[in-house]
């Protein structure tokens, strides 16, 4: 069984005759029903799909209301700036709510921004692919853009890239979003940073008659780096210490800032970081990656960067990066994948253009719903390398390798059920998808493949495994191979035909609007 989200919308909604009509694809919860462990997963993880709909209906309903007001305030010439019908409008809904003024000023101001500044935004949030928290924080990224033509161009690209991006997490959102607002309004971008640096700080709270919280307010690429370093140097004590690791991390960024040493706090006699840690040598590990085009770092673009753990930032903050004494920039070809992606001395090891290049365009973790950041991710063959046959395994190319974090690598390799796959399709673009042992499949677009757009598109050096045309059958076990290679014969078969089965599929067609995770254009 393969079931897709889209195949499993979840929930529908309608309005007949003024009445909201909801629907959802609700399974036989009774014990001895015979729903399948794909319906009832899909009903536990998708079953508040309709939230976002409803909202939208929300933010209509008061979005009338006020422009009623704000007609009758004009004719009327009752308008105050105090009372003004944004505020009028607002107390009434706070009042029959039951909630601060405050609050209903900000509903009602979600709702003008759904309406009137990002109307192809609001519409995934009423189709259902947008959660009210992402609809949320994307606004929060268009709040500083003034210009209302800029504004209409961002609103749409944005809405197309988040449509069609698969999987949809906070983080994604934002960065998304972000990234479309750097490109099209670098000026507001730039301003909003400007106004951001007088706010640097450093505050001082008491907690109880014990501890204190320190705050420091700094620049992301600062605050990157600070935090790196605290684990950096925190990683260096040995597994019998008992403090907590956020016990570690406030001892350290103490020792740092006073000079004192930071030691282990185990009773091993033979500890080596018993005496103190190497500050200095753990230090000097510490890289904050980014990742920009050539053309952005001349100035002659305002295409964004890619910051590795935080996510887009504008062409001007990448152009004062680069020009930091510490700052060690090396240049990346894509095309120097045309002479191989793995090291010629061992066929399992990307270059180091090939590991630069997979980590950007991935930007996160690709297991659905992760956002570990890519350099602090593994980066998995999704087809698994064949080490006694590389021929018969998955190449070590960008179209086979993905950053996976530790524990999403584990689950893969180690837990049955799991399947994952990548495949690019013919615009260039990367798809991820993983499969779960109850069936359902989640695919998710390459986080970045705005700033590497030509990636997907460089042809691929080595010749693709052979795959059986038959459907998969589990592994023969009279067959002389170890488990893990009839394991990984057996995955490879289901690769193969799941994408035959996704191949021969009906398409959707083209201007038909979806209100799940819509499927990669293969």
């Amino acid at each position: 069984m393969n079931t897709t989200l889209a195949d499993q919308a979840g929930a529908t909604l309608t309005v007949e005759d003024g009445v909201l009509h909801i629907r959802m694809v609700l399974p036989d919860l009774a014990e001895s029903s015979e729903a399948t462990d794909a319906a009832l997963m899909m009903f536990a993880a998708r079953g508040d799909l309709f939230q976002g709909m409803v909202l939208w209906d929300q933010y209509e309903a008061i979005y009338r209301v006020y422009q009623r007001r704000l007609a009758q305030t004009v004719d009327t010439g009752a308008f105050t700036n105090l009372y003004d019908p944004l505020c009028q409008v607002a107390a009434s809904y706070a009042t029959v709510r039951g909630v601060r003024q405050y609050t209903g000023e900000k509903f009602l101001d979600e709702a003008v921004s759904c309406m009137e500044r990002v109307p192809a935004i609001g519409l995934l949030l009423r189709g259902g692919l947008l959660t009210p928290t992402q609809f949320r924080l994307a606004l929060d990224q268009v709040a500083a853009v003034i210009d209302t033509d800029v504004l209409a161009v961002i609103d749409v690209e944005a809405a197309d890239r988040l449509r069609t991006a698969g999987n949809l997490t906070g983080p994604r959102v934002t960065e998304i979003v972000a990234a479309v607002v750097a490109e099209h309004d670098a000026d507001a971008a730039q301003a909003a940073r400007e106004a951001a640096k007088p706010r640097k700080k450093v505050v001082v709270e008491p907690v109880d008659g014990t501890l204190a919280d320190l705050r420091v307010t700094a620049t992301v690429e600062d605050v990157r780096l600070a935090k790196d370093s605290i684990d950096a140097v925190i990683a260096d004590v040995c597994p019998d210490d008992p403090r907590s690791k956020a016990v570690r991390r406030s001892d350290a960024v103490i020792a740092l800032l006073t000079g004192k040493v930071f030691a282990c706090e185990c009773d091993n006699d033979d500890c080596p970081s018993r005496e103190g840690v190497e500050v200095a040598a753990r230090l000097a590990t510490v890289v904050l990656h980014v990742v920009a085009r050539r053309e952005s770092l001349t100035g002659e673009s305002d295409v964004p960067a890619y910051l590795d753990g935080f996510g887009p930032i504008t062409a001007d903050h990448v152009r004062d990066i680069a020009a930091d004494a510490d700052t060690v920039i090396r240049d990346l070809d894509v095309t120097d994948l045309l002479g191989g992606a793995s090291q010629p001395s061992n066929g399992y090891r990307p270059t180091a253009a090939c590991d630069t290049l997979v980590r950007a365009v991935h930007g996160r973790c690709t297991h659905p719903g992760c956002d570990m950041p890519a350099y602090r991710c593994d980066l998995d063959h999704v087809t698994e390398y064949n080490h006694g046959d590389p021929s018969a395994g998955g190449p070590t190319c960008p179209c086979n390798l993905n950053p996976k974090c530790r524990f999403h690598h584990g689950l893969k390799t180690f837990v049955d059920g799991w399947l994952d796959d990548q495949i690019v399709d013919a615009n260039g673009v990367i798809w991820t998808e993983v499969t779960t042992p109850e069936g359902i499949t989640v695919r998710s677009r390459a986080l970045n493949h705005w700033l590497l757009p030509e990636l997907g598109l460089v042809p691929c050096v080595h010749d693709d495994a052979p795959t059986s045309s038959r459907p998969p059958q589990e592994a023969d076990p009279g067959r002389p191979r170890s488990r893990t290679e009839a394991k990984h014969r057996y995955r490879m078969r289901m690769r193969a035909y799941n994408r035959r089965k996704r191949e021969g599929a009906p398409r959707t067609p083209a201007g038909c609007a979806s209100n799940a995770d819509e499927a990669p254009p293969f």
